[in-house]
Formats: structure tokens, C-alpha cells, sequence
């Protein structure tokens, strides 16, 4: 039987307002959450974020879910996907008038 420890590390979360609502994101895990309130989206994010840890624990997927996102094991530490910039990009839509 494998020993299980708790790792901790950083994941970047991105905060967002689309209309009246807050949303909470982060790439680590592909993981939205919204909330009328930043305050409702971040406990929103916190509550999904353990649920997929408690689910991939119980599964003992989490080594696999962790790869599925990017992170990287090195010397059996974990590090999420590198965020390496952000920008606004002007781009076009078609949309019927």
C-alpha cells in the first residue's frame, strides 16, 4: 500500500465579471465557479475544487487527473502548468444585425 501525504502548492485563479456575475477560474484544473458576489464565486471555486480532490482521492486518480491538466512531477513534486502572460487581443465576430 502507497503512503498518501498532502502536497501544498499555488494554482493561478483568474477573477472575472460577466454581467452581474463574478466568476473564479483557474487553468490548473479547468475549474469555473461564479457567485453574484467575488465573495459567493470564491467559496463557489473553493466547494467544486474539493469536490474534485475528494472524488480523484477516493478514485486514486489524482497522480492521472494532475497529468491530464499539465502539472509536471519532478523529484516527486508537483508543479501546475506555468502561466507565462496574459493579454486582451482584438479579434472579430460575425454576428447577424
Amino acid at each position: 500500500m502507497r503512503h498518501q501525504i498532502t502536497v501544498k502548492t499555488q494554482i493561478p485563479i483568474f477573477y472575472l465579471k460577466e454581467g452581474k456575475h463574478f466568476i473564479c477560474y483557474t487553468p490548473a484544473f479547468d475549474l469555473a465557479a461564479s457567485g453574484e458576489t467575488l465573495e459567493d464565486a470564491k467559496k463557489s471555486f473553493d466547494t467544486s475544487y474539493q469536490l474534485i480532490i475528494e472524488e480523484t482521492v477516493k478514485n486514486g486518480t489524482v497522480e492521472e487527473m494532475l497529468q491530464n491538466y499539465g502539472w509536471t512531477k519532478v523529484k516527486n513534486k508537483w508543479s501546475t502548468p506555468q502561466v507565462v502572460g496574459q493579454e486582451s487581443k482584438d479579434i472579430q465576430i460575425p454576428v447577424h444585425a
